[in-house]
């Protein structure tokens, strides 16, 4: 059995060596200390189970794991985290294959979890941190969850894009793109232009803040964002 270790922090990746050296027998470890150097790991290893930090240099941890999955779809990889964000758990969900098996685990959790977690994927099963649980609910509530649309939306308007430059980048009508802020803002739960005159928000700062707070949004997606807007711009000019 082998299991591939990636933490940009030594302290992180020797207490993970160290618990699992005790707790998973027959096991073969290594590690590495950026999402690069993952993914080739992956590649040459052939591992059972991945740990992978979500934030490390070269590539985050999500976009490790993609291209592990991609390359290596019986793989399993369990997401290391001090972030409860809601973007996180979006993006591992869009990445991991129907049948895949994965662990969301948050770095605060106990040794008897991350053991726990390991042993759960290695046997074809998901494991899931309490301290999430209720940001996945919220993610698979169609009352609350983004869809792809709204989220775009969101992204945009948290760059500062106006109206006009959202329907340009994205090829949109402009009723369209106000069509998406609108239901944006009904599953924020932020009042409509009509139903609160004497409202004191700005709708679109609103919907940031709240999104922020929510942690739907961070400055990292958002610089990935920008830069594929910014590349968009340059292949349509």
């Amino acid at each position: 059995m082998t299991i591939l270790i990636a933490d940009d922090e030594e302290r992180d990746r020797m207490w993970l060596k160290d618990l699992l050296g005790k707790n998973i027998p027959e096991q073969s470890l290594h590690e590495v200390s950026d999402g690069q150097k993952a993914i080739d790991a992956a590649v040459k290893l052939k591992p059972d189970l991945v740990f992978l930090d979500i934030k490390m240099p070269q590539l985050s941890g999500i976009k490790a794991a993609e291209q592990i999955l991609q390359k290596l779809p019986e793989t399993g990889v369990i997401i290391l985290s001090n972030f409860s964000d809601e973007v996180y758990v979006r993006q591992l969900w869009k990445i991991v294959p129907a049948n895949g098996v994965f662990g969301y685990v948050l770095k605060n959790a106990s040794n008897e979890q991350v053991v726990e977690a390991a042993r759960a994927v290695l046997s074809g099963d998901c494991w899931i941190h309490p301290g999430i649980a209720r940001v996945i609910q919220r993610t698979q509530n169609r009352a609350t969850s983004l869809t792809s649309a709204e989220y775009e939306a969101l992204a945009c308007i948290a760059l500062g894009l106006t109206d006009h430059a959202i329907a340009k980048r994205l090829y949109l009508t402009e009723k369209a793109v106000q069509s998406r802020l609108k239901s944006l803002y009904a599953k924020l739960n932020i009042p409509g232009r009509g139903e609160a005159h004497d409202t004191e928000f700005n709708q679109r700062c609103r919907a940031v803040y709240l999104a922020n707070r929510r942690g739907l949004i961070n400055q990292s997606e958002l610089e990935d964002w920008e830069s594929k807007l910014l590349e968009a711009r340059a292949g349509g000019s």
